[in-house]
């Protein structure tokens, strides 16, 4: 089910609570620790450790990132997998998501790419 379908989770006072979308479970997430308190402003997460490249590449972040964004910028698809999700990326696309707390990237590709974590 699409995520604009689901509730976002709140506190006793109606608040939202820092929480992701778990795409397998279909259901938003609280987040513990901290870095729920971040989360909860979505719009602070911030670009981290942007990389690019042309070939399949891991990418292994100094931090666990909470989002990612990639940018396809040749003319045949790309795909990544962060947590066990792969992901395809057609010429021209940018993706940008949210997901559970990931330390790597893994990117299969011949196609020129721009990528950075958000976190």
């Amino acid at each position: 089910m699409p995520i604009g379908t689901k509730h976002i989770l709140r506190d006793g006072g109606l608040l939202p609570v820092p929480q992701y979308f778990n795409v397998t479970k279909d259901e938003f997430q609280e987040i513990q620790g901290n870095k729920g308190a971040m989360f909860v402003q979505l719009r602070g997460l911030s670009a981290k450790e942007p990389f690019s490249g042309a070939t399949d590449t891991t990418q292994i972040f100094t931090e666990p990132m909470y989002g990612f964004v990639i940018k396809n910028d040749g003319t045949s698809d790309l795909t990544f997998t962060i947590n066990t999700h792969t992901f395809t990326v057609k010429e021209g696309e940018v993706f940008e998501e949210s997901f559970e707390p990931f330390t790597q990237v893994i990117i299969k590709t011949t196609s020129p790419f721009r990528a950075y974590g958000k976190g």
